[in-house]
């Protein structure tokens, strides 16, 4: 069992197991039977996976510890940004 602590959690957490990818493709597929939320193109979603895949704040491959999100959900929905917004790590110009 790994602790870690992340900006949106108050104390220590404790994780018993990682979330599999296919959990996290479950989740996009229930977000995406709402007709409200929208995507964005493959290259977007892999080019902000590549920028969340070199950030010192992802934990386990899946959690941002800056917001404690799974960025494989985050960086799929379009109005999402990155929690280092400052930084404006998820600009993508086409």
């Amino acid at each position: 069992m790994s602790e870690t602590k992340c900006k949106s959690c108050k104390e220590n957490v404790r994780v018993k197991k990682q979330i599999s990818q296919e959990e996290i493709n479950e989740a996009i597929e229930k977000l995406a039977r709402n007709k409200s939320v929208q995507f964005v193109s493959s290259e977007v979603y892999e080019f902000r996976l590549l920028q969340c895949k070199n950030c010192e704040y992802l934990e386990f491959g899946t959690t941002c510890r800056q917001c404690g999100c799974i960025v494989q959900i985050r960086a799929k929905l379009k109005d999402a940004r990155c929690p280092m917004s400052k930084q404006n790590r998820w600009k993508y110009n086409q």
